[in-house]
């Protein structure tokens, strides 16, 4: 069963970004892209231009957890955004 991980992420340094293309541009597509475990990323700009707001979709919860372990060692990458969890089932 389809497991979905939606995320906003915010810059950190107040920064504005035009669309969620400049944002991807100053930090990185943030999972959309890791096709090796995501079915479909998408990355949204937030109302304010501060953030996105990413929806990453799984073939099953397990692929989700396993992704998260593949990537913990990167989180030192994230620096300047701040992560919220919206929703993970």
């Amino acid at each position: 069963m389809a497991f979905v991980r939606t995320v906003n992420i915010i810059d950190d340094s107040g920064a504005t970004f035009a669309d969620a293309q400049a944002f991807e541009d100053a930090h990185g597509p943030m999972g959309i892209d890791n096709f090796h475990f995501v079915t479909e990323g998408t990355m949204t700009l937030n109302a304010e231009g501060t953030g996105v707001q990413t929806v990453l979709s799984y073939a099953d919860e397990a692929t989700h957890d396993a992704h998260l372990a593949s990537d913990a060692e990167n989180f030192n990458k994230y620096a300047g955004v701040t992560f919220t969890l919206v929703s993970a089932e």
